[in-house]
């Protein structure tokens, strides 16, 4: 009886101990840092400050029948407000979206305000922005589109798609290969 217990004891002693050395007696594996020290942060592609120019052509398809087409174009002016390694925000200073270029008949519109946000990692652009015609009206222009990498220093191209793009309540907008020019 006497051994049984000096057994259990012994193996209660030897499990302790097998259990907890790895454990305490494990080397630092040197896990990384969870945020780079300050003089590694990665650097946004936009820098705070930048002017931005989106500029393209397209077509314009009439919400409820898009047999009905117009040739479009735009001409935005923007500047980068705030900037991160993982979204710049915009600021709309100016431009118009122009229906039936080079028409006769065709119909500008004018940009009144509007901001943006340009993803970096999913590269999306997304605008709002209130344009008002030539009789005061006022109207809502969203541009949803897909960019190549951003750069301050560099064009790159953004295709803005439809049905996301619009010019609310009249037309579906399409600028493939619209130019951004920093």
């Amino acid at each position: 009886m006497r051994r049984t217990e000096m057994f259990v004891k012994l193996m209660a002693l030897v499990m302790s101990i097998v259990i907890t050395v790895p454990v305490y007696g494990a080397p630092p594996t040197g896990v990384p840092p969870s945020h780079p020290t300050p003089g590694h942060q990665p650097v946004p592609p936009l820098a705070t400050g930048t002017t931005l120019t989106i500029s393209g052509s397209g077509t314009a398809y009439k919400i409820g029948n898009k047999n009905i087409t117009q040739s479009a174009t735009i001409s935005l002016s923007a500047k980068v407000v705030k900037s991160n390694p993982g979204r710049g925000m915009l600021n709309f200073t100016g431009g118009t979206l122009t229906l039936n270029s080079g028409e006769a008949s065709s119909n500008t519109y004018t940009v009144v305000s509007g901001h943006g946000i340009i993803t970096y990692h999913s590269d999306k652009m997304i605008l709002h922005l209130v344009v008002k015609d030539s009789a005061g009206n006022t109207f809502h222009l969203i541009l949803f589109g897909v960019h190549a990498k951003a750069s301050s220093t560099s064009a790159f191209n953004v295709d803005f798609r439809m049905p996301q793009s619009k010019l609310a309540h009249l037309w579906f907008l399409s600028f493939p290969s619209a130019s951004v020019t920093p």
